[in-house]
């Protein structure tokens, strides 16, 4: 009887070290896994912004227990038994967010249905997942719903739903104080307002303007505002200096961001610039006509009717035909000051000149005294009608011995009749 108790027991003491190790777990319900906060960047999407929602997942488990039991022995002595406890930690498997018609999950890699796997994670941790979104180019205005899924392989998967607002309101450039007319060689202010429309705040907020001519200067040519929070508003002022006369088109251009994406915003305007108390040209004497070929003269008063002093006063005549020839060149007047007059004149080969009427004009430019810029002005337009040249008349002597040879055939025929009647 004995030894057939020994034999049993070396059996289950010999079965003991064959078996290293056994495991058992303690399940009070599982780990549970819930998204604590999110946060959507931007704030506020506009049609075609890309954005980020980040979200903080934590295992709220801290109840559940695993142990782990391993029993060992040797022959002919007792068995032993060890008993380990651990935390059950949340076996996360994927993590992937639902698409909307509206907002699109923008995915990264070839598995385009999960985002990653992301682990353990033991109770009371918690991590903060990123998630690329895209607003649809033609989204309305609106607050649209995406669920975030998470998949837990030893507790409950997590269903959460996601706000995201959607709304296409932008910067805007509005007119404060845009003069419709403006004076040539003088400095004007331009006031404009640049406004956020949003219900959130935008950066990198700039502004300059754009012409389609080198004929106006602005000071300064750019601004740079910054950050502009919700319904924020804000007053910039340009001077702009025009160089030449006429109506100009301007476009003032605001720059911004919401946050990593890029706007661009703009405002059409004009002015007409014009010339008022200037450099003056008077004209004093031309010819209403003139026989192609003759030389017509015409002469100029250049008045300086500003208010300071110019200098480098030039008239340059203009024309359509570059084979016109005009003597001189360029007429340079020099130094004027307040109130001056001085005369200038031109004489111009009628040779090139079409018959019929003909249009010379004539410019002014000059510099500013101050600034040393260069100013022109249209100054005057000369009309010149240019006749066909006559054919030379017969000279008088011809026509004297032609009525002499008349009066002496005459004479002739006379004389030779009497002379015939005496026979």
């Amino acid at each position: 009887m004995i030894s057939t108790n020994k034999s049993i027991t070396l059996v289950f003491a010999v079965a003991a070290l064959l078996l290293l190790a056994t495991a058992a777990v303690s399940d009070t319900g599982g780990p549970a896994v819930m998204v604590t906060d999110y946060k959507v960047e931007p704030e506020v999407l506009m049609p075609g912004d890309t954005g980020t929602i980040t979200v903080t997942i934590m295992n709220m488990d801290t109840k559940s227990l695993e142990q782990e039991s391993t029993t060992s022995g040797k022959t002919g002595s007792d068995t032993s038994t060890t008993q380990m406890t651990s935390a059950v930690s949340a076996e996360i498997e994927t993590i992937r967010l639902s698409s909307s018609g509206e907002i699109e999950w923008l995915q990264k890699g070839s598995h385009r249905t999960k985002y990653y796997n992301v682990g353990s994670l033991g109770q009371g941790q918690s991590i903060l997942i990123s998630l690329p979104i895209k607003a649809d180019d033609s989204a309305s205005d609106g607050t649209y719903f995406t669920e975030l899924y998470i998949e837990v392989d030893n507790g409950d998967n997590v269903r959460f739903p996601v706000s995201v607002k959607v709304e296409s309101s932008s910067v805007e450039i509005l007119e404060k104080d845009i003069p419709a007319d403006i004076s040539l060689s003088e400095s004007s202010e331009i006031a404009i307002v640049v406004a956020n429309n949003r219900p959130n705040s935008v950066s990198g907020v700039q502004v300059h303007v754009q012409t389609e001519t080198d004929e106006l200067e602005f000071i300064p040519e750019r601004i740079y505002i910054g950050n502009l929070a919700p319904d924020e508003q804000r007053d910039l002022i340009f001077s702009i200096t025009p160089l030449s006369v006429g109506n100009k088109a301007l476009q003032f251009v605001v720059d911004y961001k919401n946050d990593v994406n890029s706007h661009r915003s703009t405002l059409d305007s004009k002015v007409s610039v014009k010339s008022s108390s200037d450099i003056k040209l008077i004209l004093v004497a031309a010819p209403d006509s003139v026989a192609k070929g003759e030389v017509a003269k015409i002469e100029f008063d250049v008045a300086n009717g500003m208010t300071k002093d110019v200098k480098a006063v030039t008239v340059v005549p203009v024309s359509d035909s570059r084979n016109v020839r005009i003597l001189p060149s360029q007429y340079f007047v020099g130094d004027m000051e307040v109130g001056d007059v001085f005369s200038a004149s031109f004489d111009i080969d009628s040779t090139e000149l079409r018959v019929g009427d003909n249009k010379l004009a004539f410019d002014l430019s000059y510099r500013d005294i101050d600034t040393d810029r260069i100013y022109e002005t249209r100054g005057y337009e000369v009309k010149i009608e240019v006749k066909e040249q006559q054919k030379e008349a017969i000279p008088a002597i011809t026509l004297a011995f032609v009525a002499l040879l008349v009066v002496l055939v005459v004479v002739g025929v006379f004389l030779w009749r009497r002379a015939k009647r005496r026979k």
